[in-house]
């Protein structure tokens, strides 16, 4: 389980020792007082259980009232909390303690999978707390509430949701958060119960919070969305009064002869053209987000409506096939490149699928999409913008062949470097069990040589330099019929080795294969050229 650092007023939360213990929040309380936390947990029961039924061993304890697990990955949800501590104004038994400390075991009970699937089950119970907290009566218990959901994420960590999740959900409950703590921080908490103490330990977290955004960041670097959390109202400076106006200077100002207009100055190199001020370099702060990165921001056409799915849908389509024509980019890698899984990708672009064009706004490629058609104009513009006159043209077409060749062995080496980093995964046997088909395995061979950079030679040598006959004979083979080929097995060690190199869940029909089939398919050639299947 991950966690980060807890800001020191925070630590003696968890650390208290004092007498007597707390209890936790039981799964009835629960489902009477938080019910869609109560039903995200159910989710995370189920999927205890049945793994239990997978993999017997010692049986997952139950509880009585609910007939629901009451540990979840490790996690028990039946200990007890440590005690108070003096100098924590946050006590044991407070509902921002229990709810915080509840939620913060769900997170880590999310981690059970791939990071893809951590990062769905940790934003439902996140947003599903969120849900309860809104329907909380008083300002006092949503603060308690909101508190207790800050320590929660902090404590974890989420760095599977900051790294996989989908940013529009992200940004739109973190903004919810923030601004629920933004409007109770404008009141005088004192009057609505709330401890002075208490509320100077939310901004603590708050703060923790933010500064864990921001981090997150800066060790991801443009891999990472950026995430804000502004939780308290910061007045802008008023502005100083006009200065009272010297008659007597501007008289003498009249009077004198007038400074040079703007065309009289000379262009000089460090001189704006037809200003005589200064050149500003327009792309100096390259650590400012862009358009497309900021909160909030919505891809909208030029008569400021937000652009419809159908014309997002139609921009990616023309961008896919403009890069097919001059062989810049496959659609898998611009899919990888937006960060989407295929599935949600043919979802997106099949528009049969939405009955109301606009619910395709809840498919992650939707904005995504948006996001990387901005950032493809925006660099488009720049290189206008950059590229001057002839001699530059001509300049860029002698070193045209050059540029050329040198991307083309840079997306080599990018390929060359990739497989190397999928041999390099361990925990994968050559004599592993092979649960996929010989055609989902032919499937995974096509897609991966479509990969910008990779061989047929490169993909031979990754699999221990197979034979070129061999891999020409098992991608032309029908259903089982080539099962004893060397390329079969080699090929399926390969692709487990990147399925877990790359976080991707295993699929349903690999799922259902080891449940039916645990002794997984024959490599082996019977009699009378017949395929078959060990059962």
């Amino acid at each position: 389980m991950s966690s980060a650092s807890a800001p020191p007023a925070a630590a003696a939360a968890t650390t208290a020792a004092a007498a007597p213990e707390a209890p936790p929040i039981s799964l009835s309380t629960l489902k009477a007082r938080y019910p869609n936390l109560y039903e995200v947990y159910s989710q995370l029961s189920d999927r205890q259980l049945e793994c239990d039924e997978m993999m017997p061993g010692d049986p997952t304890p139950i509880d009585g009232a609910t007939g629901l697990a009451t540990k979840i990955m490790f996690v028990d949800f039946t200990e007890m909390h440590p005690g108070d501590n003096g100098n924590c104004p946050m006590k044991a038994n407070s509902d921002a303690n229990k709810f915080g400390i509840f939620l913060w075991k769900m997170l880590a009970a999310s981690e059970s999978g791939s990071v893809g699937g951590d990062a769905c089950r940790m934003f439902d119970a996140l947003y599903a707390a969120y849900q309860d907290i809104m329907t909380l009566g008083s300002t006092a218990a949503k603060f308690d509430h909101l508190l207790g959901w800050t320590t929660a994420a902090c404590r974890h960590g989420i760095e599977s949701l900051l790294e996989r999740g989908d940013p529009y959900r992200n940004r739109l409950l973190f903004k919810s958060i923030a601004e629920e703590f933004k409007k109770i921080f404008k009141l005088d908490t004192a009057v609505l119960g709330i401890d002075n103490g208490l509320r100077d330990y939310a901004i603590t977290w708050c703060g923790h919070l933010q500064k864990m955004f921001r981090a997150f960041k800066k060790e991801h670097g443009q891999y990472a969305e950026n995430y804000t959390f502004n939780y308290i109202y910061k007045p802008r400076p008023t502005k100083a009064a006009p200065a009272p106006v010297n008659v007597a200077a501007a008289a003498v100002e009249k009077a004198s002869p007038p400074s040079p207009s703007p065309k009289s100055v000379a262009h000089g190199p460090g001189v704006k053209k037809g200003t005589g001020q200064p050149k500003v370099d327009e792309d100096e702060d390259t650590n400012a987000p862009k358009v497309w990165e900021q909160e909030g921001w919505v891809p909208r056409s030029k008569n400021g409506k937000q652009k419809s799915p159908n014309v997002i849908r139609g921009e990616l389509q023309r961008y896919i096939d403009k890069c097919n024509a001059d062989g810049t980019l496959t659609q898998t890698k611009i899919i990888e490149k937006m960060g989407v899984n295929s599935n949600t990708f043919r979802r997106f672009m099949d528009p049969k699928t939405y009955k109301d064009q606009w619910s395709a706004l809840q498919n992650g490629t939707y904005w995504a999409a948006a996001k990387l058609l901005e950032e493809v104009k925006y660099v488009e513009e720049k290189a206008k913008k950059s590229s001057g006159g002839s001699a530059k043209r001509k300049a860029s077409s002698s070193t045209a062949g050059e540029a050329a060749t040198a991307s083309k062995k840079s997306k080599k080496d990018q390929a060359m470097e990739l497989i190397n980093r999928i041999n390099a995964i361990d925990g994968v046997s050559d004599d592993s069990v092979i649960y996929d088909s010989c055609p989902v395995v032919v499937a995974k061979i096509k897609a991966f040589l479509q990969r910008d950079g990779v061989t047929k030679a490169m993909l031979l040598r990754a699999l221990g330099d197979i034979n070129s006959n061999s891999l020409g004979r098992f991608l032309s083979g029908k259903q089982q019929d080539q099962c004893g080929n060397v390329t079969y097995k080699k090929a399926y060690v390969f692709f487990e080795k990147m399925r877990i190199m790359e976080g991707e869940a295993k699929s349903s029909k690999r799922l259902s294969n080891e449940a039916q089939n645990p002794r997984g398919f024959s490599t082996t050639k019977a009699r009378g050229y017949v395929w078959m299947k060990v059962i």
